[in-house]
Formats: structure tokens, C-alpha cells, sequence
């Protein structure tokens, strides 16, 4: 009832309320650690960061660890349409993105940010892992990655799927909050090796598709990595 009636509220409404309800989380709920901070790179560049996905969580908890770099993020177009990632998405700059499909209107946007200097932050995996464990990532990033030559920086999340779990019924308005710990851990910033000329199309693909993803992997503990196992 409450998230219907902010619905149809003023939009700044809707956005203080957001912010309140995530200083909240942040301080009263989950607590956010952030490992490796030394390999973050300079703002002198765009930067393209890359994460694993497994909560609704997890998009605010890397904002709220790293405000610094003015993320805009890249996010599924049904978030916007359920009340309660709807809400909190209005304080964050986002890009929405067809799911399953080859938004080539949303792909442009993002290949625009970057090469206007703006730091982009991308799930691969395309949704949250029901397994709690890495699933295949999508084509896009790379797509991404080529086109613009991004420095990419790679992020583990572990512990936001027990903060947020995801509801398996789909009702993501119906997901609990639980009080615990995520942990972000930074990798070392990289860029997409060049094509060599022994390799097709379809191998280099594959091959740069899983070296983005073996990145965020080995941030992992094992049991989070799944098929990009190391």
C-alpha cells in the first residue's frame, strides 16, 4: 500500500524517500566492505566496470561504496516497472535495456556514455543468478568493450543474495531485506586482448567473452564462480 501511494507521489518525493530508504539500509541492515580498493583506477579515463549479479541489492551497494565515480548503470527495463526497484532506481543514473533481445537503441546509449568520458557499470550475466553462483555471460559487454576501448574493472560481490535473496515466484516487490555483510572485491583494471589472425570470429568471441568473466571470477570465492570455475 505504501509503495502505491509513492507511486503516484512527485517524483522528488519519490527520490527523498529513496535516499532515506537506502542510508537506512546501509547503516541499520547491510553493511557493504570493499576490498582491493587500491586497484582502482583514476577518473582520468571512462571506466567500464563489470560485476556478477545475485540481488536486487547489488547496484546500490556498489553505488554506495563507490559514489565517487558517478556510475550510470545498466539495468534490466522490468526493474522500472516493479514499485519497489522502480523507486529506489530514480536516485541512480540508468540505462534500460531489453532483456533477451539486441537493443540496439540501449547499446548505443551505453557505447555514447563512454565515449563521452561517463563511467559505465554492467552486469554481463544479463539477471540475477538463481544458483547464487556465476551463470554465462551475455555478448554485449564485449560488444561494449571493443567498440570503445574501455579500461573495463572487474568486481566480486559475494553475500547480497543473502541480504536481498531473490524471490524464485518472480515477485521481486515481495523480496525481504536480512541484515548481513557484502563484500565488493576489486579486481585489477584490464583491456580486451586484440584478435589474432589464427582466431574465427566465433572463437575470439568466446574466448573474449570468458576472459572478461574469468575476471570477475577469480575475485570468487570458488563456490561463487559456476561455469567460469577456475
Amino acid at each position: 500500500m505504501i509503495l502505491k501511494a509513492l507511486a503516484s507521489s512527485p517524483e522528488s518525493v519519490q527520490r527523498f524517500v529513496a535516499k532515506r530508504g537506502l542510508k537506512y539500509i546501509f547503516t541499520k541492515i547491510a553493511t557493504v566492505k570493499l576490498h582491493n580498493r587500491e586497484n582502482l583506477p583514476g577518473k582520468d579515463e571512462p571506466i567500464l566496470f563489470v560485476c556478477n549479479h545475485l540481488s536486487n541489492i547489488d547496484g546500490p551497494a556498489i553505488q554506495s561504496v563507490l559514489p565517487e565515480y558517478d556510475l550510470t548503470f545498466v539495468a534490466g527495463q522490468k526493474l522500472s516497472s516493479d514499485l519497489f526497484t522502480g523507486l529506489f532506481k530514480k536516485v541512480f543514473k540508468s540505462i534500460n535495456i531489453k532483456p533477451n533481445s539486441p537493443d540496439k537503441a540501449a547499446m548505443k546509449e551505453i557505447i555514447n556514455l563512454l565515449r563521452s568520458g561517463q563511467n559505465v557499470m554492467i552486469f554481463p550475466e544479463g539477471t540475477r543468478s538463481r544458483v547464487g553462483s556465476m551463470i554465462e555471460g551475455k555478448k554485449g559487454v564485449l560488444l561494449i568493450a571493443r567498440m570503445t576501448g574501455a579500461k573495463i574493472v572487474p568486481l566480486g560481490m559475494t553475500g547480497s543474495e543473502k541480504v536481498l535473496p531473490i524471490n524464485q515466484d518472480g515477485n521481486m516487490t515481495g523480496e525481504k531485506l536480512h541484515k548481513g555483510i557484502i563484500d565488493l572485491r576489486v579486481g585489477k583494471s584490464f583491456r580486451v586482448p586484440e584478435k589474432t589472425p589464427e582466431q574465427s570470429k566465433e572463437e575470439y568471441d568466446l574466448f573474449a567473452l570468458n576472459y572478461i568473466m574469468s575476471r570477475i571470477a577469480e575475485l570468487l570465492p570458488t563456490e561463487y564462480q559456476g561455469v567460469y570455475r577456475v
